[in-house]
């Protein structure tokens, strides 16, 4: 994910970051790369609260659960309410 973030991100650019555990080295160090590079950090994690995915971000989208089924489909939830919520703004009235 770092080198992806190396060749395709752009300065300003928000980062979504999406770990179960916030444990994936993976995941961590890319949001190290993001943020030595400037670039915002958006997380999504469970389990601990104070897994190290959510201790880099920007802002922290963190589920209170240690299942993975209900982790990965309240960030689902989450994400979908999101992209509802810019689509909404330039398709139709979102409330």
């Amino acid at each position: 994910m770092a080198k992806a973030l190396e060749l395709h991100a752009s300065d300003g650019d928000l980062i979504i970051l999406i770990s179960s555990s916030g444990k994936s080295l993976n995941m961590v160090r890319a949001a190290d790369y993001a943020k030595d590079r400037g670039l915002i950090v958006v997380t999504f994690t469970g389990f601990g609260i104070d897994n190290p995915l959510k201790g880099r971000g920007k802002l922290n989208f963190w589920a209170d659960s240690r299942a993975y089924n209900i982790v990965e489909m309240t960030h689902h939830i989450w994400l979908l309410a999101v992209c509802d919520l810019i689509i909404g703004k330039a398709e139709y009235p979102v409330s």
